[in-house]
C-alpha cells in the first residue's frame, strides 16, 4: 500500500510539473498519429494531459528535450537499466514505451527561449549527442518543438528530475561514450563487458558499419534510408559525393533505382556539413577572466549540482554590450532620419538604424531615453550643417548607455553580492560590487 501511494504521489507531482512546464492554459493534443496530419485545435491543458500525444513547446520557447528511439523490443524494465548505464550521470525525466521503441524525455529547470542563439545551439548539440549515444531516430529526435507521446498515458518510468541546460550540455558533450547495448541479445539480460574507450565518431562508425535493418520494412523503407544517410552525413562518415553509392549499398536492390535517386536528391538539397569536422579551437581566456577572478566569481557545486555562475554573468555582459551597440545604432538612425528630413516613425528609424522595430518601440516607450538619443542625434546633425558654429557640450553616449544599464544586475549567491554594470570613462564595460562605495574597485 505504501508503494502504491508513493507511485500515485509521484504521478500527481509529475502531472503538475508537466502542466507548469507546458506554459499555456491551452495546448494541442490528440489520440492518434493520423490526427497529426490535420490542424489540431488547442484544448485546456488539464484535458490535453489525458491524451496520448501532446505538442511540447511553442514557437517562442520549450522546456523539453525528447529523444525518439525506434526498433527496440525489450521490456521497459530492461531498457531502463540500459538507459541508466549509457547515460551514467544523466537521469531522464521519463522513459516512455512507444509502438516501435521508446521516447526518452528531459525537462529543463528553466525555459529554453528559441531566440537565444547560444542556448538554442547548446540544446541542438545535446540532442545530437544523445541521439548518437542512444542510436535514436534523427527525424524524431533532432527537432526541438513537436508532438511526442504523453508519458502519463503510456507505460512509462517517471522521474521528477529537472535538468539545467548548461550542466546537461557539459555532460552530454563529454569525450567518451559507451556504444554497445547492455544485452548480448534483445531477449536476454546477459551483460557485455567492455571499456568506455570509444569516441563519438568511432561509435557512429561502428553503428553504421553494423546497420540494423529492422526498420527497413515495407512502408518505412524510404524513411529508414533517408534517416540513416542523414545521420552518416552529420557524423562525417560519408561525404555528399558518397550519398548515392551508400544508399545503393544499404538498399541492396530492394527499392528500384528511380526511388533511390529520388531519396539521394532530397538529401543532397540540405548540403549537410559533418558536426565532427568542426575542429575545437584552443581555449582562450575571455577579456573578463581577470575581472571575474578578482571578484571571486567562480562556478561551484551546490547540492551536487553545478552552478554555472561565470556563464550567467557572461550572459549579462553580452546583454550590456548589446544595449551599448543598440543605442549607438539608434543615434545613427535618428541622425540619418534628420538628414533625410523624414518623420520620426518606427518604420523610418528601423530603415536608418537597422534596429528591429520591436526594439525601437521598447526604447521609445522610455521617454527619457528617447529624448537623450534624439538630442544627441540632433547635435550631430547641426554640427554637420554648421561645423564652425558654437555648439553646446555633447552628452557622452556612455551616459545614455549607463542610464539603461541601471536596470541590469547580477547576483552572486555564494558571497551574497549584487553587481551592476556601466561604461567607465574609457568606454569599457565594467561590473562592480554595489556594496562597495568606491566604484574604482570595479572590474
Amino acid at each position: 500500500m505504501v508503494n502504491f501511494n508513493q507511485e500515485q504521489n509521484t504521478l500527481i507531482e509529475f502531472h503538475q510539473i508537466l502542466q507548469d512546464k507546458l506554459f499555456l492554459k491551452n495546448i494541442q493534443s490528440c489520440n492518434s498519429k493520423d490526427e497529426l496530419n490535420y490542424y489540431i485545435k488547442p484544448k485546456d491543458t488539464l484535458v490535453a494531459l489525458h491524451d496520448k500525444f501532446i505538442r511540447y513547446g511553442t514557437k517562442r520557447a520549450t522546456s523539453f528535450l525528447i529523444i525518439d528511439i525506434d526498433n527496440i523490443n525489450i521490456s521497459i524494465e530492461q531498457y531502463e537499466k540500459e538507459i541508466d548505464y549509457k547515460l551514467d550521470e544523466i537521469k531522464p525525466s521519463w522513459i516512455t514505451k512507444t509502438t516501435k521503441g521508446y521516447h526518452v524525455g528531459f525537462i529543463l529547470d528553466k525555459p529554453l527561449w528559441l531566440n537565444n542563439d547560444i542556448e538554442n545551439k547548446k540544446a541542438q548539440e545535446i540532442k545530437r549527442d544523445l541521439t548518437l549515444l542512444l542510436n535514436g531516430d534523427i527525424a524524431g529526435s533532432h527537432r526541438l518543438i513537436g508532438y511526442w507521446r504523453n508519458p502519463l498515458t503510456h507505460q512509462s518510468k517517471i522521474n521528477k528530475t529537472l535538468h539545467n541546460l548548461e550542466e546537461l550540455h557539459q555532460i552530454a558533450n563529454k569525450q567518451y561514450w559507451e556504444s554497445f547495448s547492455l544485452f548480448d541479445d534483445l531477449n536476454t539480460t546477459e551483460l557485455k563487458v567492455a571499456n568506455r574507450t570509444k569516441t563519438k565518431n568511432e561509435i557512429a562508425k561502428s553503428n553504421w558499419e553494423q546497420i540494423d535493418k529492422t526498420g527497413f520494412t515495407p512502408g518505412n523503407r524510404n524513411s529508414f534510408l533517408f534517416n540513416k544517410i542523414i545521420g552518416m552525413l552529420y557524423n562525417g562518415l560519408i561525404t555528399n559525393n558518397e550519398v548515392l553509392t551508400t544508399l545503393e549499398s544499404i538498399n541492396n536492390n530492394i527499392l528500384d533505382n528511380k526511388e533511390i535517386l529520388k531519396i539521394a536528391n532530397s538529401i543532397l538539397k540540405y548540403n549537410i556539413k559533418p558536426i565532427t569536422s568542426i575542429k575545437k579551437e584552443k581555449r582562450v581566456k575571455g577579456i573578463y577572466h581577470k575581472d571575474l577572478w578578482d571578484n571571486k566569481i567562480h562556478n561551484y557545486k551546490e547540492n551536487n549540482k553545478i552552478q554555472f555562475e561565470r556563464q550567467k554573468i557572461g550572459q549579462k555582459i553580452s546583454t550590456a554590450n548589446i544595449i551599448n551597440k543598440t543605442i549607438n545604432d539608434l543615434i545613427d538612425g535618428y541622425f540619418k532620419t534628420y538628414q533625410n528630413k523624414e518623420r520620426f516613425i518606427n518604420r523610418n528609424i528601423e530603415k536608418n538604424s537597422n534596429v528591429h522595430k520591436r526594439t525601437i518601440q521598447r526604447y521609445r516607450n522610455n521617454r527619457k531615453i528617447e529624448e537623450k538619443i534624439k538630442s544627441e542625434a540632433f547635435k550631430r546633425y547641426i554640427r554637420e550643417l554648421a561645423p564652425q558654429g558654437v555648439m553646446a557640450n555633447d552628452t557622452p553616449i556612455r551616459d545614455i548607455v549607463n542610464l539603461v544599464l541601471e536596470n541590469l544586475e547580477y547576483y552572486y549567491p555564494k558571497t551574497n553580492k549584487l553587481f551592476k554594470f556601466k561604461l567607465n570613462s574609457s568606454n569599457r564595460l565594467i561590473f562592480y560590487d554595489t556594496s562597495q562605495s568606491n566604484e574604482l574597485s570595479a572590474a
